[in-house]
């Protein structure tokens, strides 16, 4: 989960924001899934990207001004940590900073990681902006890869790309400025954005000349805090008059699943394609995970599978039908599409409800 990667050029105007994803999108085109995950956070939040991409819920059907971590023990919920290791796998996490912001500390443990390293394990790794770099988080994955015994889960959160973007920390050789917008933030994000470009560029060198097969999935958690400025610059009009469809314009990022050339090799047979899924949300990247890398299904991933075919996405501000129209929570309905959603949704809720906070259920049964 990459800090803040988001790729401007679906801005009006930003279509040069391109180069500095240039070889993400390279990947992207390789993998077996790639397109615009749909996120319920913008600027911050980061702890709600994580939430949502490990047990499979929504924010949509929680409501703003929720943070799960800080709210709630998740201690037995059904997540992917958890079925890693029920599966066998080492689990491990991984994030630059203190181990108490959003109580990682704690919930880590509660999700089934066996180990976390923090700042206080990377106090001497490279940096960029004064943040450590994500090359440094990937070569640790790799560490955490090579010492453990059987296969491995690695959690990476990365920090490169946080806010704020008016450090001046960007060394000259390193800065990128787009035409379109004079604004030394947006240059400052994208540079951070571009040496990330160049960071993936190692990380899928090295696993590609690596006999140990591996899959990756790579995502960024949301868009910086300038996107509700830059909708108004690019757009020409308030944030808060700004269409549903608008409003989702600030709340996807990138992702992929890739699989390097020793997983093809071992394992192609295994592997799927997933060629729906240029458009989804992060409550299902892990079952998505599950499906295109072969892995065992469980109650919880066949169910989110079959969800995401009558609602393709949802996040805090609203869901997506069937034949790709957004709507917000609670309008009137006014298809068949949109019906399946709705009742799509609301068993989706009490299976969430279930999950979080009635533990003993059927749910968890694999």
């Amino acid at each position: 989960m990459n800090e803040t990667f988001s790729d401007l050029s679906s801005y009006p105007g930003l279509e040069d924001a391109a180069p500095v994803t240039e070889f993400f999108h390279e990947v992207a085109d390789d993998s077996l899934a790639s397109g615009n995950v749909f996120v319920s956070a913008m600027g911050g939040g980061t702890c709600n990207s994580e939430f949502e991409f490990l047990t499979g819920a929504s924010m949509g059907n929680m409501g703003g001004g929720v943070y799960p971590y800080v709210l709630y023990d998740l201690e037995g919920v059904d997540n992917l940590a958890a079925y890693f290791r029920d599966l066998g796998y080492g689990t491990h996490a991984i994030h630059p900073a203190e181990a108490s912001n959003w109580r990682r500390d704690r919930i880590y443990d509660q999700l089934g990681f066996d180990t976390f390293d923090d700042i206080t394990t990377m106090e001497d790794a490279d940096t960029f902006r004064d943040l450590v770099t994500d090359r440094a988080t990937y070569e640790r994955a790799l560490q955490k890869i090579d010492e453990g015994d059987g296969p491995q889960f690695v959690f990476d959160v990365t920090i490169q790309n946080h806010g704020g973007y008016d450090t001046g920390l960007v060394p000259a050789a390193d800065r990128v400025h787009t035409e379109g917008v004079e604004n030394p933030e947006v240059d400052e994000f994208l540079s951070a954005i571009k040496q990330s470009d160049e960071d993936l560029r190692w990380l899928v060198d090295e696993l590609n000349a690596r006999d140990e097969p591996t899959v990756v999935v790579f995502f960024g958690d949301h868009q910086p805090g300038f996107a509700d400025w830059l909708f108004e610059h690019t757009y020409g009009k308030s944030a808060e008059d700004a269409t549903l469809e608008e409003v989702q314009e600030r709340y996807h990022t990138p992702y992929f699943i890739w699989a390097n050339e020793a997983a093809r090799e071992q394992y192609g047979d295994r592997l799927s394609a997933i060629e729906d899924a240029d458009v989804t949300s992060l409550n299902y990247l892990a079952s998505l995970l599950v499906k295109a890398a072969g892995l065992p299904e469980t109650v919880h991933t066949g169910y989110m599978d079959a969800l995401r075919k009558e609602l393709p996405a949802v996040n805090l501000n609203g869901y997506q039908d069937a034949e790709g129209a957004w709507h917000w929570f609670g309008e009137e309905v006014d298809s068949e599409a949109q019906q399946r959603a709705e009742e799509a949704l609301k068993t989706y809720g009490i299976v969430q409800y279930d999950n979080l906070f009635n533990k003993d259920s059927d749910f968890h049964e694999v």
